[in-house]
């Protein structure tokens, strides 16, 4: 129990420059969620699948007769779409560990190509390929590096790889770890460290993936340009929502955690430029609300449209998605959707576009809470206490 327990709660207590920015969102800070009232869904939980240490659930595509769940300690299950049934299609547990933060961490789709993020026995962070066959089978021989990255602490991996509306991989990374940014790199652009990361997994000529060219800092020589985003503590999970908006749920230090949402924005053409092309997310000039490191700056930082402190809230958020316009759990659409390790509480923030109306805890009692997702037909939530929640609303 402990080990499982040093994984999250280490990524709550363990421990620049300035770029144009949207409008900040509404804040608002709290110690907690407010009451149900007549407007609240009435949320129900169910134990829909038990299994060690799951930490993920994802969907390839609506079409398919499963989804797939990630485990820690290296396996990828295909589970078959609302029963019981499930079967290991990848094994990488001799390519990883599980001490501290680390482990398999994040999984991810383009096509017939799997992305997973997982650290390696040296405890760096790695971003891997495999080809994957229709039924869902991984070719375990198709593996291929995209990238590796150097982690100084066994803590703050990030750990999550999602595809974004635009096709590219976004690869959230934490500051290296320890506490308080101890090297500065949140907002060090010549660091990896701290980041969202955007890249292209097709190889260049010299490089197992390539850089887009509409990256923000690519005519910046002296930056990284693989940097989409700056400014972030440990950003576990993160999602795009039907707009293609970017929702972080980024783990706080000692005081705040923290949702962030940066908005989406369109091109001359029309076509959707993601959330988070040059934004600052603050840390560790800021923590959730409140100025933080006071050698630090983050001129335009990015507000975050919610936060709480540690307490009865919890003390190491797990986010997080925004529900589907089109998800069939109909009371739900359009809410985000977070938990926390420590409280075990299904939170819900209710939108009028990106502002927010409210805040409420819409059903509790989920144990060690690491992660919530959704699929075409279903709003999960991973649990360390060895289970995979499913939720129904009304």
């Amino acid at each position: 129990m402990m080990v499982r327990r040093s994984l999250f709660l280490a990524l709550s207590v363990a421990c620049s420059v300035a770029l144009t920015v949207p409008a900040a969102a509404t804040v608002t800070t709290t110690s907690g969620a407010s009451a149900a009232t007549a407007n609240t869904p009435e949320v129900r939980k169910r134990t829909a699948l038990q299994l060690k240490d799951p930490v993920s659930v994802v969907e390839r595509a609506a079409s398919d007769s499963f989804i797939f769940v990630v485990q820690r300690q290296g396996q990828v299950l295909r589970w078959t779409k609302g029963g019981k049934k499930t079967s290991r299609v990848l094994d990488i547990s001799s390519l990883t560990s599980t001490d501290s933060e680390r482990g398999l961490l994040g999984l991810t789709f383009i096509g017939d190509k799997a992305y997973i993020n997982h650290t390696n026995k040296d405890g760096d962070t790695v971003v891997a390929e495999y080809s994957v066959r229709p039924d869902g089978r991984f070719v375990a021989s198709s593996r291929r590096v995209i990238i590796t990255i150097d982690q100084p602490y066994s803590n703050h991996n990030g750990g999550d790889v999602v595809t974004g509306p635009d096709g590219m991989l976004y690869i959230g990374m934490g500051d290296g770890g320890s506490g308080d940014d101890p090297e500065r790199r949140a907002l060090n652009t010549k660091e990896l460290l701290g980041k969202m990361l955007r890249i292209d997994p097709r190889a260049s000529s010299t490089t197992p993936y390539t850089i887009p060219k509409d990256n923000p800092l690519v005519a910046n020589k002296s930056a990284r340009p693989e940097i989409w985003s700056l400014g972030l503590r440990n950003p576990w999970r993160y999602s795009f929502d039907d707009d293609g908006n970017l929702w972080v749920a980024d783990v706080g230090q000692n005081k705040w955690e923290e949702v962030s949402v940066a908005p989406a924005k369109r091109d001359a053409a029309g076509a959707v430029i993601a959330g988070g092309r040059g934004v600052n997310f603050g840390w560790p000039a800021y923590e959730g609300p409140e100025r933080y490191k006071s050698d630090q700056q983050a001129r335009n930082a990015l507000r975050p449209i919610h936060s709480y402190e540690h307490g009865d809230a919890g003390c190491s958020i797990s986010g997080g998605v925004r529900v589907s316009r089109s998800h069939p759990q109909v009371a739900l659409r359009g809410w985000y959707l977070f938990s926390d390790y420590c409280s075990g509480d299904l939170t819900g923030l209710r939108l009028n576009g990106l502002k927010l109306v409210d805040t409420h805890m819409l059903v509790g009692g989920l144990g060690n809470a690491v992660s919530v997702d959704q699929t075409s037909n279903g709003i999960f939530v991973s649990s360390l206490d060895d289970k995979i929640y499913e939720f129904l609303a009304s």
